[in-house]
């Protein structure tokens, strides 16, 4: 049984969620599921990481490139 829902619900939705994406939204979907992390904008995935403990996932993967210092 379908649970109220918290907001109204926009007169369009049935044709908002079968949308489908844009190459750009797939690939970043796809890296969200194949990393572990949360999947939305910028200041909403930091909030979510760090409420879950997620902020290893929000990171490059490997490891950072060596600083090189030039010799005086």
């Amino acid at each position: 049984m379908p649970s109220d829902w918290p907001v109204p619900r926009p007169d369009d939705w049935l044709e908002f969620v079968n949308e489908p994406q844009t190459p750009g939204e797939l690939e970043a979907i796809r890296e969200s599921v194949n990393r572990g992390c949360p999947f939305g904008d910028d200041a909403w995935l930091e909030r979510v990481a760090r409420n879950l403990a997620l902020e290893t996932t929000l990171r490059p993967r490997g490891r950072p490139p060596k600083v090189l210092l030039e010799a005086k």
